[in-house]
């Protein structure tokens, strides 16, 4: 039971008590001779056996929080000690329709007594009811004492205001739910009147008028109906917000359903995934070693032709220099002895010829046999004949095309290269074509799905989209290319980056993954994504290693065509992969490598003129020698954008003008118009690079031979007095001065040859 309810009876057992004392003190001290109804109070039972009533009982807080001590009632006064009497009785009929507190408050005093004498026959007859309705007797009993009790503090209390009254009935009406009783009423003997028990006064000057009464109902009803709009509106209120709340909460159902069919639809899509995945490694598993075999192939084929064509350039410039030599050494030979008088000239070039005769015939091997009678150098001798006679068809072929070639551009002999046959290219296309016809069928025994790479990156970028966090969650970015790479590795078995001169945007697996897993709207591309490197991965993980080989294995670093695919395709891989990278640094060193070597190799004769006139095929091979550095010189110069200039400046100038291609100017000097016609071609070889309108700055230190020397034909020339083209050929000294930024020295051969012309 709690402290209310506990507190409330207490103060009922008092309350009963005090009474008692009243009216045994009233009953032994007064001498009225009036006699005092025999009206019959409700029964009552004991207070501490009644069961707790918290809903009848709820009014009770504010008197069990109360401190202050109830105040007693005044014995003396015969009206307060019949104020119990005058309290109107709450205890009606049970068919009555139930009423207020302060309904039929306009009571007939004169009725009074006989309405207490119909309530004590009604209390008498339903006494066979009293069992039944002793709980609710109990409850009225309580309610009564305590608006009894409250309206008593209110009459003792003088300085009370008239607004304590409505508050006290508020209180009560709002805190005592009524059962359904009859109002009744009755009269003290003082004639007090009591309205709904729920307010008593006694007769006097405390007797509250019907109007007051009326007016104190009105406020109180009014009170009540103020209190009853608040509590609509906050019902109202309340039931806004629990409209609110299931309307968040029907979406939240709703949200839950379609994110349970989203996640319903991911575990579906994650099962075939991975059984997609499982499927495909294994696959590309399988056809690894087959496509690798294609790759070895195709890079043998390769090989094989760039090696056929290097050897058969140095057997026939190994056997024509073979005999030059012999000729040349007999020529010097006689040219040390006598000078170099016309009669000598004669000699050196009869002892040519006979060195020549006796090189060609001591070419042609003796039959030796061995132990089976077979003779040793018989293929010897027959390859050296077939190699003549296929050098004597190409020389044919070619020199039609060679001369027209050198009337266009203004080449000269050796600057120009047909090294290639036309039997080996057929050649090499039939197998090349052989082999693209296997990569053709490595997926054909496979489902689309798997052997076509539309497929399988509408798959992976599906996940992608869809799924972004398991996909991110799972690192596909670090092995999509490792899933992609076969099917690039098989397409770029085409690829020949030193015959063609193609570009990735004409392929297609570059199509294809270019924009993998990127938005529509290309603005909102996430730089953070890693797939955003994935063409770039694969240009370096596949494209660089074929670059690498061809390079390293075969490339002819004096065929211009060759060098140029080389550049083009070598500033394609650059735009993808950057500089660091370790694939690119391995790519440049074999690239240096390469130059170095074919500069290392080249030789260039230093042959003087009488030389070059006694000797037959001296000119003409040291003049292809000559074209062949100027070719490589070219070859080197194009590389001016991938190669830093210090190694350009090392390779080009150092190793190759000024050992090379110098001493070979100046043991011709003597012929000025010779000598100035291949300085020109010097020159042209590196425009753009050391010479030319487009190079500004100061010239390079490395360049000082290349100008010397054209000091040098500038004296030279100045010394022929009756030579007939002397003007035209100091022009042409001028322009290359020009061109290599030494103006001083240009006016200088202007001012001595009478040039009018501007610089």
């Amino acid at each position: 039971m709690s402290g209310r309810v506990r507190n409330f009876r207490r103060r009922a057992d008092t309350d009963d008590n005090d009474d008692d004392n009243n009216n045994n003190t009233e009953q032994t001290t007064t001498t009225t001779t009036t006699k005092k109804p025999q009206s019959k109070p409700p029964p009552t039972t004991t207070t501490t056996q009644k069961p707790k009533k918290p809903s009848l009982l709820s009014f009770a807080d504010d008197e069990s929080t109360d401190d202050t001590p109830p105040i007693p009632r005044r014995s003396s006064n015969p009206t307060s000690s019949r104020s119990f009497q005058g309290r109107i009785a709450l205890i009606g009929e049970k068919n009555e329709i139930k009423k207020g507190v302060f309904e039929d408050v306009v009571v007939d005093v004169s009725k009074t007594k006989g309405r207490k004498e119909t309530e004590i026959g009604l209390s008498d007859n339903s006494g066979v009811d009293e069992e039944d309705d002793e709980d609710k007797m109990w409850e009225e009993e309580q309610v009564r004492k305590g608006l009894g009790k409250r309206i008593d503090e209110g009459v003792v209390g003088r300085g009370v205001s008239g607004s304590s009254v409505p508050s006290m009935v508020q209180s009560v009406q709002q805190r005592v739910v009524y059962p359904t009783v009859p109002v009744t009423s009755y009269s003290s003997g003082s004639g007090g009147l009591s309205i709904g028990g729920s307010v008593g006064w006694s007769a006097g000057s405390d007797t509250l008028s019907i109007s007051q009464q009326a007016e104190l109902s009105k406020k109180a009803l009014l009170e009540s109906v103020r209190r009853l709009k608040e509590t609509h509106n906050r019902t109202l209120t309340s039931l806004t917000k629990t409209d609110e709340i299931l309307a968040d909460s029907l979406a939240k159902v709703t949200s839950l359903e379609i994110a349970l069919a989203a996640a319903d639809e991911k575990f579906i899509f994650m099962q075939k995934l991975r059984d997609y995945v499982s499927v495909i490694c294994d696959f590309l598993q399988d056809k690894a070693p087959f496509i690798e075999e294609l790759e070895y192939q195709m890079q043998k084929l390769h090989k094989e032709r760039a090696e056929a064509i290097f050897e058969r350039r140095t057997a026939d410039s190994n056997d024509e220099l073979t005999e030059i030599e012999a000729s040349v050494n007999a020529a010097m030979a006689v040219f040390n002895k006598g000078g170099t008088t016309t009669s000598m000239v004669e000699a050196a070039s009869t002892a040519a010829q006979a060195a020549l005769t006796a090189s060609r015939e001591s070419k042609n091997l003796p039959v030796k046999l061995d132990e089976f009678g077979r003779d040793v150098n018989l293929q010897n001798r027959m390859d050296m004949k077939r190699r003549a006679e296929a050098r004597q068809r190409r020389k044919a072929r070619s020199e039609s095309k060679r001369m027209s070639a050198m009337e266009i551009d203004g080449l000269i002999e050796g600057e120009s290269s047909t090294d290639e046959s036309d039997g080996d290219s057929s050649a090499y296309e039939s197998n090349r074509d052989q082999l693209l016809e296997l990569a053709g069928q490595i997926f054909s025994d496979a489902d689309e799905e798997f052997s076509q790479l539309s497929f399988v990156k509408e798959k992976f970028e599906f996940w992608k989209k869809e799924y972004a966090s398991s996909y991110r969650d799972a690192y596909m970015s670090l092995s999509i290319s490792a899933i992609f790479s076969p099917y690039v590795r098989l397409e770029l078995l085409k690829w020949d980056p030193l015959h063609q001169d193609s570009d990735f945007f004409d392929m297609k697996w570059h199509g294809l993954l270019y924009d993998y897993g990127m938005p529509d709207d290309k603005s909102e591309v996430n730089p953070d994504d890693a797939d955003v490197n994935l063409v770039p991965d694969l240009v370096e993980k596949v494209a660089v290693p074929i670059l690498q080989h061809e390079l390293a294995h075969c490339w002819d670093m004096l065929s211009t065509k060759e060098t140029k695919n080389a550049v083009s395709a070598t500033n394609l891989v650059f735009t993808y992969v950057p500089l660091s990278s370790k694939a690119v640094v391995e790519l440049v060193s074999v690239l240096h490598d390469r130059l170095s070597e074919a500069v290392s190799h080249l030789m260039v004769p230093t042959w003087n003129t009488y030389v070059l006139k006694a000797v037959p095929n001296a000119a003409r091979f040291a003049a292809y020698s000559f074209g062949t550095a100027i070719r490589l010189l070219r070859n080197i110069c194009l590389w001016n954008n991938i190669l830093s200039i210090s190694v350009l400046e090392k390779l080009a100038l150092d190793e190759l003008l000024s050992g090379k291609i110098l001493p070979h100017l100046r043991s011709i000097q003597s012929n000025v118009d010779d000598a100035i016609t291949r300085t020109e071609r010097v020159v042209a070889s590196i425009s753009g690079v050391w010479s030319g309108p487009k190079v500004t700055g100061d010239r390079s230190p490395r360049l000082q031979p290349m100008v010397d020397y054209l000091i040098v034909l500038g004296r030279l020339l100045e010394k022929k007095q009756s030579y007939s083209g002397k003007n035209g050929l100091a022009r042409r000294l001028k322009k290359m001065l020009v061109e290599l930024n030494e103006y001083d020295h240009a006016r200088h051969i202007s001012r001595t040859f009478n040039l009018k012309e501007a610089l």
